[in-house]
């Protein structure tokens, strides 16, 4: 992409790893960590395609596991598709997004 991929991590535990840190270190050209507080829903953007895909499956009705990993996966990529709601999570969290279409 020719500049580093800006990640924003949350305060769960794995990325805290010293196994993923390590990773990120060994790689500074092409990883940039913003950290938020934590416990900051309203700042991380995640939280509302979460939001958007539990929704989705709030009256979903799978006959396993696998199907309803299925489902949740069909309503990411859903979702992935819709610029203007992902634009609008960043923009919630006071971030600015670049590179969509």
């Amino acid at each position: 992409m020719g500049r580093p991929l800006t990640i924003v991590w949350d305060d769960l535990n794995q990325h805290h790893s010293a196994e993923m840190l390590d990773f990120v270190a060994r790689h500074p050209e092409d990883f940039l960590l913003e950290r938020l507080p934590g416990y900051a829903p309203d700042l991380n953007p995640e939280e509302g395609c979460n939001g958007v895909v539990k929704a989705e499956l709030r009256n979903a009705t799978p006959d396993s596991v696998a199907e309803l990993r299925a489902q949740a996966r069909a309503s990411f990529v859903r979702l992935g598709h819709r610029h203007d709601v992902l634009a609008a999570f960043f923009l919630h969290a006071g971030l600015r997004l670049t590179g969509l279409p």
